[in-house]
């Protein structure tokens, strides 16, 4: 059976260290979402795991969008390998994401 975006976003949350989780927590609690979306609360992330935060994604940004969004706040870490791999597996090419956010130039 084929990994599903959220199978692959749950992956990449997880190979994240102890400090990275943090920071990743604290920058997806300060993301501003495009409109119609809203912020995930700290309250909700604070003690959150990679499966919980991936549970959060999903059901605050549904699938395609959660994988967006987890890839610009880890490129926003500095974890561009991360959200390459990301992106590569789940179909969203560097093509798809604004100039300055992604470096295909590796």
């Amino acid at each position: 059976m084929a990994k599903t975006q959220r199978d692959h976003l749950y992956d990449t949350i997880s190979e994240l260290g102890k400090s990275d989780l943090k920071t990743f927590k604290d920058k997806l609690n300060n993301f501003q979402p495009k409109p119609g979306y809203n912020r995930i609360k700290w309250s909700q992330l604070e003690k959150a795991e990679a499966v919980d935060i991936t549970r959060l994604l999903v059901s605050y940004y549904e699938e395609d969008y959660a994988v967006e969004v987890a890839g610009k706040v880890l490129e926003d870490m500095d974890k561009k390998n991360l959200a390459r791999n990301l992106f590569q597996a789940t179909g969203k090419g560097v093509a798809e994401h604004k100039p300055g956010l992604s470096s295909d130039k590796d």
